[in-house]
């Protein structure tokens, strides 16, 4: 059986997404194909979103 990782990062609700920021690595426009991202939304702001992640 295999296991997912939401790779969610450990601390207090409050305090996740700062923590996460603060200790992020940047993205070389290089590894920006390593990555997944999930866009949620339609329309025009949903497109708009998932073309600047191309």
């Amino acid at each position: 059986m295999t296991k997912l990782d939401p790779k969610i990062p450990n601390g207090l609700l409050d305090q996740k997404w700062t923590n996460y920021k603060a200790h992020q690595n940047l993205v070389n426009p290089s590894n920006k194909r390593r990555l997944d991202i999930i866009v949620v939304g339609t329309g025009l702001a949903g497109a708009a979103a998932a073309a600047s992640f191309v």
